[in-house]
């Protein structure tokens, strides 16, 4: 097949998934309009997919599946390594100038034959992302998950600065996280205060699933900190929960 060709089933492919997600936008899609509402400036990303496998398989075989993934997923040369976890297989690689995307599996049953190891694919960004950028980003990881019948459900964080102008108090946190839940019709599940960090879990119907807590289902997590400079709110969002440090 020629490049050409090539290119234009690529252009069809996502022209048809850029439709369909605008009829219908993925909880991925909602929370990063909710974030771009803030005004804050992105600086960080992440989409994570992480599950065990639905049907065992030979142990020597997790070579030449991590081998499969990586190739699936443009990623460079499989490394082997022994941790107190188990026997890892990593591959790393980008997808763009700004996402590194790693790859590994993972097994920690090596006494046993017969094995569910665990897959972690993460895609990690730097700076900006649009929505047009997100649903590239998801649609291709979502394809190498369904390909290779891995589950797909993810953790999808964003995190930006926002300046208020001047020195950050509590109820300028306060106020950016009661905004976003609002703005997703969440109710709150658990927080954590202090006196530079306002943290909420919460629940939202416009999401699926979520994390079982003793407080109840999340499956949101806002969090609002004071910036570095004390002027400036670093503010995080994620699903199901926050994934990247803040």
């Amino acid at each position: 097949m020629s490049r050409k060709r090539i290119a234009v089933w690529v252009w069809l492919f996502l022209s048809i998934f850029l439709i369909a997600s605008a009829q219908n936008p993925s909880q991925e899609e909602r929370l990063l309009r909710v974030f771009e509402q803030t005004g804050a400036k992105m600086n960080h990303h992440m989409l994570h997919a992480g599950s065990r496998t639905p049907e065992r398989m030979a142990s020597e075989d997790l070579p030449e599946l991590a081998e499969q993934l990586a190739d699936e997923l443009d990623l460079g040369a499989v490394h082997t390594q022994s941790r107190t976890d188990g026997m890892r297989y990593e591959a790393h690689g980008k997808w763009n100038r700004n996402l590194q995307v790693k790859m590994v599996v993972i097994n920690d049953r090596l006494e046993e034959p017969f094995v569910q190891p665990y897959i972690s694919i993460r895609a990690a960004g730097h700076g900006p992302l649009n929505q047009a950028q997100l649903v590239e980003i998801r649609g291709r990881l979502f394809h190498t998950l369904q390909k290779f019948q891995i589950d797909t459900s993810t953790h999808f964080s964003i995190q930006g600065k926002l300046s208020v102008g001047h020195r950050v108090n509590r109820g300028d946190r306060e106020k950016q996280v009661d905004q976003v839940i609002k703005k997703l019709g969440a109710e709150e599940v658990e927080s954590m205060r202090t006196e530079r960090i306002t943290s909420v879990s919460a629940h939202t119907p416009l999401f699926n699933g979520g994390l079982k807590t003793q407080g109840g289902t999340m499956n949101l997590q806002v969090a609002a900190k004071v910036g570095d400079d004390g002027r400036q709110i670093l503010l995080t969002l994620g699903t199901p929960i926050i994934t990247i440090e803040y």
